[in-house]
């Protein structure tokens, strides 16, 4: 485990190959399995076992990329998950989330750590044309947590990939219930009615609030929802804020990214908004941005 720390905040990261970071979905470079503020509060939660699919393996801030280089590959032959490795196919279905595959060729990862900052880098390795380099540096100051990254195309073929990152977040593991609010002062209002299902989810827990969501009550289901983010007022960054009534808690998100979606997920402790990007680079360009959690919390005593 890496562990960075300051006067305020512990940040606990996963090496690549080490559990929870041996996963066949979320970038192995800078898996960030849990956050404390001030030794007492705690942000990082499992993705759960109680899914109507296998569990992923899930947890903290994890980010992935997602794309579809799966797609023809024959049975036998490998394909690129960016983030991963090289991934053998063993069936007809194409890539599968949560699938326990049993060939992967990982991709190297190196890192150099201080107290309160640590650099990733990633090496390319070809696979049907696709090839990247990826940097990551992760950082803590204060009360925030910093990421920047780059991607760099050193392949054959231009790559178009969704880049976001998972925030498994769980306010002191605080149930879901209306005492959760997430602010979204960036998008337009969104009125005050339920938000629609997305992917065959037809529970749905969200209720707009003008521009933020609540959550109606506790639940062990899943509730997931798209918004477009059409109409924000940042072209090129978006602001989140998860917080915890009871708790006198919250996280600040500040992604610095230009948004193509938002999706929510939550189900019984974890709240999950997902900043998505639309990455497309071309052979020998780079594709830089950043990502923020800004952690606060009212003194218990």
């Amino acid at each position: 485990m890496i562990l960075l720390s300051n006067e305020r905040l512990r940040v606990e990261i996963a090496e690549p190959g080490e559990r929870p970071n041996d996963t066949f979905r979320f970038d192995r470079a800078g898996f960030i399995s849990d956050v404390t503020l001030d030794g007492d509060t705690h942000f990082g939660a499992n993705e759960p076992m109680n899914l109507r699919h296998l569990s992923s393996g899930g947890r903290g801030l994890c980010c992935e990329f997602s794309g579809d280089f799966a797609t023809g590959v024959a049975v036998g032959d490998y394909f690129p998950k960016l983030g991963v490795g090289l991934i053998k196919q063993d069936s007809e279905l194409g890539y599968q989330f949560a699938h326990k595959y049993q060939e992967v060729k990982p991709y190297p990862v190196i890192y150099e750590a201080t107290a309160t900052s640590v650099t990733f880098q990633t090496a390319a390795v070809p696979c049907q044309g696709i090839a990247v380099e990826s940097t990551k540096m992760i950082r803590i100051e204060d009360n925030t947590l910093i990421l920047e990254a780059s991607l760099t195309n050193v392949g054959d073929k231009v790559i178009t990939t969704e880049e976001y990152c998972h925030n498994f977040l769980s306010i002191d593991g605080m149930a879901i219930s209306p005492d959760y609010r997430l602010e979204l002062p960036d998008m337009p209002n969104l009125g005050h009615e339920g938000l629609e299902g997305f992917g065959g989810y037809d529970h749905n827990n969200f209720v707009a609030d003008g521009k933020a969501i609540v959550f109606k009550n506790c639940e062990t289901e899943v509730s997931l929802s798209v918004l477009s983010t059409k109409g924000h007022t940042a072209k090129d960054a978006f602001t989140w804020k998860l917080l915890h009534k009871g708790a006198k808690a919250s996280v600040t998100g500040l992604d610095t990214v230009e948004p193509s979606s938002l999706l929510l997920w939550a189900t019984d402790h974890i709240v999950s908004p997902e900043i998505i990007q639309t990455i497309a680079i071309a052979p020998g360009e780079t594709h830089s941005w950043r990502r923020q959690w800004t952690f606060e919390a009212e003194p218990r005593w």
